[in-house]
């Protein structure tokens, strides 16, 4: 049976919606604590710059809506850069430290591979480097976060639900699946098991 994550009511009086378990890619948002949030973001990020620095890193079309594990790396890079906005507008803040200008346009036709050739021009090791800073900068920022800040919803979406604690970890789920999808092959299942599997083991270590 699929289990979701308990809601807990936070000191601003609000329950963040709950994540639902991923099938796909074994993300269990439930496993991991509010403060090992940054840790993990940490894991996840130092898997993808592992995946991206990969010698036998190919071309290969994968996962929806088919990009290659270049692209989607390039994709959890922008990801990392652009929550900082959605922090922003729901804390009424900017802790962004300066990051070097990156070479692909953060969100640029995110669900619209084709459009991106940005994306698919990028050097993967120099990918791995900047995905690594954004995802510490990102890292360091959550770990400064109160538990009245986790528990803010975003006033331009007007559900008291949608909290930083809910989004931070929808993007945890994000970079975590398309992680698990960079590891798949067409005809190699092995492999997205393997990596769904090895995400699972790491987010045992973030659970109270």
């Amino acid at each position: 049976m699929k289990t979701t994550t308990t809601p807990t009511r936070s000191p601003l009086g609000r329950t963040p919606a709950p994540l639902p378990d991923c099938r796909q890619c074994g993300f269990q948002s439930h496993l991991i604590r509010q403060d090992a949030i940054a840790d993990a973001l940490r894991e996840y990020a130092a898997a993808w710059q592992g995946t991206l620095r990969d010698p036998a890193l190919g071309g290969r079309r994968t996962g929806v809506p088919a990009w290659t594990p270049l692209e989607c790396g390039c994709h959890v890079r922008d990801m990392c850069l652009l929550f900082h906005t959605r922090l922003d507008a729901i804390l009424g803040q900017s802790g962004i430290a300066p990051i070097p200008a990156l070479g692909a346009t953060p969100g640029a036709s995110a669900d619209r591979p084709d459009d991106t050739p940005h994306y698919r021009d990028e050097e993967p090791r120099h990918v791995a480097e900047e995905l690594g800073r954004a995802a510490e900068t990102l890292a360091r920022r959550l770990a400064r976060l109160t538990t009245d800040d986790w528990h803010r919803d975003d006033p331009r979406l007007g559900d008291p639900r949608l909290t930083v604690d809910f989004f931070t970890r929808h993007l945890l789920h994000d970079i975590v699946h398309d992680l698990a999808e960079a590891g798949h092959d067409a005809g190699a299942d092995t492999a997205h098991a393997e990596n769904g599997g090895a995400t699972h083991l790491r987010m045992r270590g973030f659970h109270g």
